[in-house]
């Protein structure tokens, strides 16, 4: 059965509400930061604990009309309810949501009390009963037709078929929806107020044309190309092949010039040398300095003006001109084109779809007087979706956390992420900034597993002069890093850095290793270095390593680590191409801490998300 029905504002003001069955915990306010607040609307469903939740939009008022219900039942009429109620409700009250929205005075919300949601529901459960009737569950009503479904749609994007197959189905949905609509204003006309007729009445024909051509959710019906898209620059390599010189017949000597001696070997291991842990040689020592780590990545940080001509995403939205209300058939090509933008600027393909397919749900309805308005709706519209997005959710302050526990025990650091994407080089980086800000920090070597990496972290501490604590290659990092904490307390250092071995995020042992590592110590910050440069194959990779770190542990403690930030390397190489940090953010929540911009050690940087949001719309 229903157990809640809620109208509320977008400003988070609740309109009216019935509880029909005691809420469990906080389901609508979870939606609203969960879904609504991170751009996730496209998804239409939510399920919390116990419950399932849906909702649609009305736009043209700001308002969103959200139902809850147990989610181990079924209720047939879910959607219809919703369609109904919206256009009730909107009909009903009609005049006053008008003056709410064109006003900025106080709401009185007693003026919806009369809403007769109960005379709505229980027509709209008569007849999804009689459409039901006696007649046996349709198979794909069955858990086995479901998960038939499921797999189609499966085989389906495979195949590329399934926008097309996807396409057919809302444009049924849509007609069952019109069906509904027709029915439910030929069952009410005869209980309306007499008081609000010519108001309803007004509103009945508004939104008759409101909803043709929507989809039965309210979203915008997706209208794209069969034809699946090529990257930009996408050419098919051609095979080349390199003749042989063969104006000689004679073999030469191969000379073999690579050898080594045992003497040269052992000078070349200083892995071992002097045994001393973070010795550092003064004269390659550098002045460390305090910089800005805020420092915008470019001084062109001005705003799009709007005497400016439209430009990157803005051309897309050039043929929504006129006084008059944006529908989803006006969106669907342009929504298309803006995905491809995006694609383009490096975003996943899911995501971008994902987000598309929000920003249309909430421009939908939306009225636009002129051209120049056009400009500016869609671009407030764009930066605050986006601004949200990359936002952090959580904040970290790694400054003030070390000074919370400075003099009690040192503040760990671990660095994670693949291959070949900086972690030691952005290590270094963040020891020079805690440096410079008055810390005193060691490195602990916990790369056993790469040859130079231990080599690679002592000339970094060297120049740095900093103490480095490392035990060679080929034993237990986990073991190391502990020994290093402890050793870093015993010594009064303030932060240890802790370098891992680059691992790939399907290696099911080296993942073991690394989240035995993070959770045998318990560290206080799990950072993912990745690269600027990636798309889906970066979203994967951090989503990986953020789920091994908690299922693979071997632990029974309830306080299981999972990645804590990002640190996003080579951001100066991509020009504009700034995808990849929407990508990644979005798909797990995770924040950008840090932003890598080149090979010195002041090229620090943290995310000023109004300069991505600029690159990410031009």
């Amino acid at each position: 059965m229903l157990d809640n029905f809620t109208i509320l504002t977008k400003g988070g003001i609740v309109l009216w509400s019935i509880e029909l069955a005691k809420l469990k915990g906080s389901p609508i306010n979870t939606l609203i930061k969960k879904v609504l607040l991170e751009e996730r609307s496209a998804d239409n469903s939510f399920q919390y604990e116990n419950y399932s939740l849906k909702w649609t939009f009305a736009n043209e008022f700001d308002l969103i009309f959200i139902a809850v219900y147990q989610k181990f039942i079924t209720l047939m009429y879910i959607d219809e309810l919703l369609l109904v109620i919206k256009k009730k409700f909107i009909s009903t009250y009609k005049d006053i949501l008008v003056s709410i929205k064109n006003s900025a005075d106080s709401i009185v919300v007693d003026k919806f009390k009369d809403f007769k949601f109960e005379v709505y529901l229980e027509k709209v459960e008569i007849r999804s009963k009689q459409n039901q009737g006696n007649q046996p569950r349709t198979f794909d009503k069955t858990e086995k037709g479901k998960m038939t479904i499921e797999q189609q749609i499966e085989k389906e994007k495979k195949d590329g078929t399934y926008k097309k197959n996807q396409k057919k189905r809302d444009e049924a949905q849509q007609k069952k929806a019109n069906r509904v609509l027709s029915d439910t204003s030929s069952d009410d006309d005869d209980e309306d107020d007499q008081s609000n007729n010519n108001g309803a009445q007004e509103g009945d024909n508004d939104l008759n044309k409101e909803f043709e051509g929507m989809s039965f959710n309210g979203l915008p019906i997706k209208k794209k190309n069969n034809t699946p898209n090529k990257p930009s620059g996408y050419q098919k390599k051609e095979k080349t092949s390199t003749k042989k010189d063969k104006t000689s017949n004679q073999k030469e000597d191969r000379v073999w010039d690579d050898k080594t001696s045992k003497k040269e070997q052992l000078l070349l291991d200083r892995s071992k040398s002097n045994g001393n842990k973070g010795t550092s040689t003064l004269k390659e020592q550098i002045k460390i300095k305090k910089f800005n780590i805020d420092e915008e990545l470019s001084s062109d940080d001005e705003d799009l003006t709007e005497d400016k001509p439209a430009t990157g995403f803005m051309k897309y939205f050039n043929m929504l001109t006129g006084n008059k209300v944006i529908t989803k058939e006006e969106l669907s090509t342009v929504l298309q084109d803006f995905k491809n933008h995006l694609i383009k600027k490096n975003v996943a393909l899911d995501i971008a779809e994902k987000l598309v397919d929000s920003i249309g749900a909430s421009l939908v309805g939306k009225k636009l007087s002129t051209f120049q308005g056009i400009n500016s709706i869609i671009k407030q519209n764009m930066e605050e979706v986006i601004t949200r997005i990359l936002t952090p959710k959580k904040n970290i302050d790694i400054l003030r956390e070390i000074q919370n526990v400075k003099g009690k025990r040192p503040y760990t650091i671990v660095f994670s992420g693949v291959n070949g994407v900086g972690k030691s080089t952005n290590l270094a980086k963040i020891c020079y900034w805690l440096t410079a800000n008055g810390n005193k920090v060691m490195m602990a070597a916990c790369d056993t597993f790469r040859s130079g990496a231990v080599e690679q972290l002592k000339t970094h501490a060297e120049r740095l002069g900093c103490e480095l604590y490392e035990r060679g290659y080929g034993q237990d990092a986990a073991n190391i890093a502990g020994d290093a904490i402890e050793y870093a307390r015993s010594t009064q250092h303030d932060v240890v850095l802790i370098d891992t071995t680059g691992r790939m995020q399907h290696n099911e042992p080296l993942m073991k290793a690394l989240s035995k590592l993070v959770n045998q110590n318990n560290v206080d910050l799990v950072l993912f270095v990745g690269e600027a440069l990636v798309g889906n194959d970066g979203v994967d990779q951090l989503t990986t390593f953020s789920k091994s770190l908690s299922l693979l542990a071997n632990t029974t403690s309830q306080n299981v680590r999972t990645i804590d930030g990002i640190i996003l390397t080579k951001f100066d190489t991509i020009d504009d191409k700034v995808g990849a940090a929407i990508s990644m953010v979005y798909s797990t929540g995770h924040p950008i801490l840090f932003l890598g911009t080149g090979q010195n050690y002041t090229d620090l940087k943290r995310m000023n998300v109004k300069s991505v949001v600029k690159s990410l719309l031009s």
